[in-house]
């Protein structure tokens, strides 16, 4: 989006607006797109050269990857720190970031900062490449082989051992199968077969292969058994778990703890379990990152899945009842007038045959189901038509059973019906969601205001306790001062006193000495008032 910060809501890329995206791959740092027309966008990180510009810059908006263009991109996969893609004209892998471990299949450990053919895929022609931490791998047509390189650390690389490998390598062990998809996390492996079988090896804890005792690394592809009721379509390696889609759109998944989408209690962390709360929900792709699933729904693909799964069961049915009812004997249990009609017999053949072609023809889509339905349909009633059960005492042929086609009008009428409600959920959840949101917005602000009445409380607070403690000092200064005042009066009044008590005692003295017959009684004391004090011893000095 131009800068580095978090988003939080699925936002619009506005550098890609213009383009028909077809395929996008994420690593945790860097991330890569395929346009419709065969060119590729990269952006992100360009540490070790991983975006393929040349340099190791940082890219912040979707730049073309230029050592490409004439080249038409076919598919492209992101590792944590290397790339890598497959081009159609000229059919070539190419790969270019970090070189460690031989992680690019060049045959060293360079750094490649523009994308570098390989040479050991030049010849055969490769159908998908995949990224992980440390490895890589490539499926090779139409033999449907693996090839993996790089990292071998817990026997990633599924050859038995834990080296590295610096340049493509078969994988022997699934050299009899025919490989569809393969995926890679940052120390396991997972390919799905043609089958719809899941192989994985690897890391323990993270290979779904706990139901059948201790898991320990795998250093060479090992089958899910947990998963052999199902047909799986889609896998998917993220850093500690793995999850898979099956033909009906549930959802699998298993790994290192609980924590990926399974909501019930007793599900065991690393054994293959089935997510019920994606259950019906039409799931056709599943991805894994580091401690999260996405899961895409597409309502319109479940209409020609069930359409699908009831030809096949349809099918089978009547292939079993086929087998164990005599030639010549009609479904109603009457025998034909002419059982050995090798016409009957070849169009009753013909048209079973094209109506389980018709459904088997296209799995990505309702519509080649729903062609094959009324394809197989008009077949059953065209035979039941040209030929009328000859034997029956009427002459009138029996009602039709319910064609494929009715089938898969109730289906999807049924389907229509539970999208009816998924969208009035979906509008309900909305409007909740938009009232929770204002009584939020609410909650905050009222929390707002309480903090501001708190702050200001709190500021109360302090006044009042500061002008007490000021009221407390100023009463205890005026107490100091008018204790100051008191004993400073105090003082003055004693000396007042003194002084006039002094003054009287003097004038006392002064008459006496005045008096007749006065023999040294007068010596006036200073201090105010003492007579007597001096003495006289009758020669006129004072002792």
């Amino acid at each position: 989006h131009g800068n580095s910060k978090d988003v939080y809501t699925p936002k619009v890329v506005r550098g890609l607006q213009s383009k028909l995206i077809r395929q996008v791959s994420c690593a945790e740092h860097h991330v890569a797109a395929v346009s419709e027309t065969g060119v590729l966008f990269t952006w992100g990180r360009g540490q070790n050269g991983r975006l393929g510009h040349g340099g190791t810059d940082n890219e912040l908006l979707p730049k073309v990857v230029e050592a490409l263009m004439g080249s038409h991109v076919a598919q492209a996969s992101c590792g944590d720190f290397h790339t890598s893609c497959v081009t159609l004209n000229p059919m070539q892998v190419y790969t270019w970031g970090l070189g460690l471990s031989g992680r690019l299949g060049h045959g060293d450990e360079a750094d490649c900062n523009l994308p570098t053919p390989v040479d050991a895929l030049s010849g055969p022609h490769v159908s998908s490449v995949a990224c992980g931490g440390h490895h890589s791998a490539a499926i090779v047509e139409p033999s449907g082989h693996l090839m993996t390189w790089g990292g071998g650390a817990f026997g990633k690389l599924g050859h038995g051992n834990r080296l590295a490998q610096t340049s493509p390598k078969l994988v022997a062990v699934l050299q009899a199968k025919k490989l569809v998809a393969v995926s890679l996390g940052p120390h396991h492996s997972a390919a799905l077969t043609q089958k719809g079988e899941v192989y994985t090896w690897g890391q323990s804890g993270r290979l779904g292969h706990a139901s059948q005792g201790a898991e320990v690394d795998e250093m060479l592809p090992r089958l899910v058994s947990a998963l052999a009721g199902a047909f799986v379509i889609q896998v998917s390696c993220g850093h500690s778990h793995c999850a898979v889609v099956t033909e009906t759109g549930d959802v699998w998944a298993w790994g290192s703890s609980r924590a990926f989408g399974h909501t019930e209690p007793t599900a065991v962390p690393n054994v293959p379990t089935m997510i019920k709360v994606l259950s019906g929900k039409a799931i056709v792709q599943v991805a894994c990152g580091v401690t999260h699933t996405i899961a895409l729904s597409d309502f319109r693909r479940l209409a020609g899945k069930a359409a699908l799964v009831a030809a096949r069961s349809t099918a089978s049915a009547a292939a079993m009842k086929e087998r164990s009812t005599p030639l010549g004997v009609a479904a109603t249990g009457r025998l034909d007038s002419n059982p050995e009609d090798p016409n009957a017999l070849h169009a009753k053949k013909l048209g079973d045959s094209e109506g389980a072609s018709g459904f088997l023809q296209d799995e990505r889509g309702a519509g080649g189901a729903h062609h094959g339905a009324e394809h197989h349909a008009e077949n059953g009633e065209g035979a039941s038509r040209g030929s009328p059960e000859k034997g029956h005492p009427t002459g009138k042929s029996l009602l039709p059973a319910p064609s494929m086609e009715r089938e898969v009008s109730f289906l999807s009428s049924e389907l229509k019906t539970y999208q009816e409600q998924t969208l009035r959920l979906a509008k309900q959840l909305q409007e909740t969601k938009t009232k929770l949101e204002a009584l939020q917005n609410e909650n905050s602000f009222l929390r707002s205001e309480l903090e501001v009445m708190h702050q200001c409380s709190d500021d109360a607070d302090e006044r009042v306790d500061t002008l007490r403690r000021h009221f407390n000092e100023r009463l205890k200064e005026m107490e100091r001062r008018y204790g100051d005042k008191e004993r400073a009066w105090r003082e003055t009044f004693h000396r007042l006193r003194s002084q006039m008590e002094g003054a009287a005692g003097s004038g006392g003295g002064e008459a006496d000495a005045a008096g007749p017959g006065a023999t040294g009684l007068g010596g006036a004391g200073r201090g105010g008032g003492g007579a007597g004090l001096g003495g006289n011893d009758g020669t006129g000095r004072s002792r």
